[in-house]
Order: structure tokens, then C-alpha cells, then sequence
């Protein structure tokens, strides 16, 4: 059997190493190549791949995308031919995505085991005011996936609050845990180095949203490494499944069409897709999924809306979020603090989950507005940064005060009129476009 981990990965993002970057392999033992690819409806894929010989790995049915191994050593001639094919609409290298923790090249552990009490008393919660958000909305009848290493479904913060369906994309089964296994898959000396990010993240969203459910769905391994097919694959799972929000706190370099084709086709289904930006502390070059018009992209700020040194940044970040020495769940019943542009994401994340349970009326284009227009100014406080960082960082209860119905003070919704849609909305911006 081929391992596809041997070819290409995606990362998660907190603050750790890449794997293929998507160039073609050659030469002596040189492994074959993974693409992606996508059939015109009603083409048989035993044709192509024989035509082609090539071996197929895995499948979408529902969507026509296959992943196919093409043999090394023909690789470079056939994969013009496989593109130019009137059978392919898209034929990708399959590239890495990781979570932002995994990608940065620091093996030092991102996870810093502490007691429970280091969870109850930190200060990001009271920084945006959960407690006063939960006066009117907890994330009931909301459900949040969470694309990532899996997650302890017993622990504390997730017992009841696990969505049934969930699934596991690197083992192939229903078994959603956040797993270590023992092994240095990226060979950095240290195995499992992401063992824990998924609980991690998943721990957040059910504090901020604590009525909210959370589906894990599990395309990252303990490393923090997936192959962009998988990752296409948990984005059209979480679409089929109805979810409401997807996490990602993952990214990639590789600006692969038919993993922004899934984000894209998420949105359209309705979906809010909150993604990271990325944890190298640069703002070139921008990650898909975070670099999509159609995703809310989160950088990390500290306590006191300063940027971390680590978050990436740029003019297509659309908030902040705290992400600097935050403390949640791990596996086991544990918990510890880490740091990653993952975690604001899942402040993010949370706080839309808030606001769809306040008023399952708002749309789209509705929840992004009220979020930047509510967002706390930092501009001020990150000097050569201006511009860089969206509309500023969260105000979860501000965002959840305007967004109940009859909540306090002009209402965005009132001013703007009912039956009046807004079909675009920037964070630099801010302007709405009324449809007659």
C-alpha cells in the first residue's frame, strides 16, 4: 500500500515542520506523486486511471474528485496529459496543509501541561466578556465542526457537548479521538507533537459557546499533518453533515483550486468557515484556506491587542482574537496553555456560533458585518501594522448584544432596513450593497 503520508501533508497552526511542497519528485527511489483529481460528471474513473496508469487511492463520489498515485518515474510526462484530459476538469498535485503550531519549524512543545485553576481564572475570558455574552446567547442549536486531530470526547469541557457523525479521515473510521500513537511521523525527534490540538481547540469553542455542539472531525494526524484531499474530504463531510461553522485551524502554502473550491462550496451551502492565517509571523505568503474572500481569517493578538510576534498578518485578516498563553482542554482529562493564531480561531469560531443561536435569522454577510462593526479598534496599539489585522479584535458580548433582536441601542439590522440583504462585506471597508 502507498502511503499517502509519505507525499504530501496539510498543518495544523500553533506555534512548529512543512512537508511536500507540492514539486514533482525524480531520480533513483523517488516515490510517485499524488494528485487530486476532478472528473467531468460521468466519467468512469477505472478509465482514467488506466488509460493513465495510474493507482487509485481514495475517492468523493459525490463531489467526482479522486486521489490517484502517479508512478515516478513517468510522472513529469503524464501529468500534463492527465490536466489536458477532456474526461479532468482540475488535476492538482496534492500539497501539505498543517495546523499553524506544526509548520513553524520549532520543535519545542507547544503544550504546557497546568492545573485546572490556570483555566478558570485566565484573563481572555473577561477580556471579552463571555460572561456577559452568555447573558443572551450560548450557542444553543448551533453546530460548530472542527476539522483537526480529533478530540477527547470524555473531558470535562466536551462531555454533552459532541455532535453525533463525527468521523476520522486519517484511519478511516468512526473513531473521532485525539490519539497519540508514539511514533515521529515528521521525524523532528519529537512524536506526537500535535497530539492534544484538537481537544485544544475544540475545549474553547465549548467554553465560549457552551450550548453549541461540536462535530470533530479528525483529518490531521498527531503530528498536525494532513494531505489537502483529506481536508477536502472533511469540508464536504461537514457540508453533508449540515454543520452550521467550520474551524480551521489548519493552512496551507499551496494555493490548490480544488480545496478553495470546498471552502467556496461551504459558504454557498451557508456555512460561516473561520480559518487561521498562520503562525510564521510574515504577512507573504497569504494561506488558503484563510486567504479565501469566503472565509472569516483570524490573526492572534496578546492581552493587550497587541499582535504576537508569531501570527501572520496582511489585508486579508479579518479579525483578532486573544491566541497568546491561552489555556484549555487536553486529552485525558488534562489541560495546558499554548499559543497560535488555531486558538483565536476558535474564539472566532465560537463567537459566530453566539450569534447564529441569537438570531438563526442573520445571514451570512449579516454575522461578518455585525462582527467587524463591533470589533475593538487596535490599530492604535500595533504601530506598522495598521490595516493589517481587519477590523480589529472581537467584542464577543458587543457582537452578541447587537445581534439579539431586540437588543439595546440602534440595531445594525434596524438601521439598515428590514429585507434589505447585504451581498458584500469588507473588513477595511464596511460598505453594504442593497439589492432593490
Amino acid at each position: 500500500m502507498i502511503s499517502r503520508a509519505a507525499i504530501g501533508f496539510i498543518t495544523a497552526t500553533a506555534v512548529g515542520t512543512t512537508g511536500f511542497d507540492g514539486t514533482l519528485g525524480g531520480g533513483p527511489g523517488a516515490g510517485p506523486v499524488l494528485m487530486i483529481l476532478e472528473l467531468v460528471p460521468g466519467t468512469d474513473i477505472a478509465d482514467v486511471t488506466a488509460d493513465f496508469d495510474l493507482l487509485l487511492l481514495d475517492s468523493i463520489e459525490s463531489r467526482d474528485l479522486y486521489l490517484v498515485a502517479v508512478p515516478a518515474a513517468v510522472a513529469a510526462q503524464e501529468i500534463g496529459g492527465i490536466d489536458s484530459d477532456p474526461r479532468v476538469e482540475e488535476a492538482e498535485v496534492d500539497a501539505d496543509a498543517t495546523a499553524p503550531q506544526a509548520a513553524g519549524g520549532d520543535t519545542q512543545p507547544i503544550f504546557f501541561y497546568v492545573p485546572p485553576i490556570s483555566f478558570e481564572d485566565q484573563l481572555a475570558m473577561s477580556l471579552l466578556d463571555i460572561d456577559g455574552a452568555h447573558a443572551s446567547a450560548t450557542g444553543n442549536g448551533v453546530v460548530v465542526a472542527v476539522l483537526d486531530t480529533g478530540a477527547d470526547i470524555d473531558h470535562e469541557l466536551l462531555a454533552g457537548r459532541i455532535a453525533p457523525g463525527g468521523y476520522d479521515f486519517v484511519d478511516d473510521d468512526t473513531d473521532i479521538a485525539d490519539e497519540a500513537i508514539g511514533l515521529d511521523l515528521d521525524g523532528d525527534g519529537f512524536p506526537d507533537e500535535l497530539h492534544g490540538h484538537g481537544t485544544f481547540v475544540a475545549g474553547i469553542i465549548a467554553t465560549v459557546a457552551p450550548d453549541a455542539l461540536i462535530l470533530p472531525i479528525r483529518v490531521l494526524d498527531s503530528e498536525g499533518y494532513a494531505d489537502i484531499f483529506r481536508v477536502v474530504q472533511g469540508i464536504y463531510y461537514a457540508i453533508d453533515q449540515g454543520v452550521d461553522v467550520i474551524n480551521l485551524s489548519l493552512g496551507t502554502k499551496s494555493h490548490n483550486h480544488i480545496l478553495r473550491n470546498a471552502v467556496a462550496d461551504a459558504a454557498d451551502a451557508g456555512i460561516i468557515v473561520v480559518a487561521a492565517v498562520g503562525d510564521d509571523g510574515h504577512e507573504h505568503p497569504i494561506q488558503v484556506p484563510a486567504g479565501e474572500d469566503t472565509t472569516l481569517a483570524v490573526a492572534t493578538t496578546n492581552l493587550d491587542d497587541v499582535k504576537s510576534d508569531f501570527s501572520n498578518y496582511g489585508d486579508h485578516v479579518s479579525l483578532t482574537a486573544p491566541g497568546h498563553e491561552i489555556v484549555s482542554a487536553m486529552p485525558d482529562g488534562m489541560y495546558a496553555e499554548a499559543s497560535g493564531t488555531s486558538i483565536s480561531t476558535a474564539f472566532v469560531s465560537a463567537t459566530v456560533a453566539l450569534l447564529i443561536s441569537a438570531d438563526a435569522a442573520l445571514t451570512q454577510a449579516q454575522i461578518e458585518a455585525i462582527l467587524y462593526l463591533t470589533a475593538h479598534e487596535i490599530d492604535s496599539v500595533n504601530p506598522g501594522f495598521e490595516g493589517l489585522l481587519g477590523a480589529g479584535r472581537v467584542d464577543v458580548a458587543a457582537a452578541v448584544a447587537e445581534a439579539v433582536p431586540a437588543g439595546p441601542g440602534p440595531s445594525l439590522i434596524g438601521i439598515l432596513g428590514p429585507g434589505m440583504p447585504m451581498v458584500a462585506v469588507e473588513p477595511d471597508l464596511l460598505i453594504f450593497f442593497g439589492l432593490d
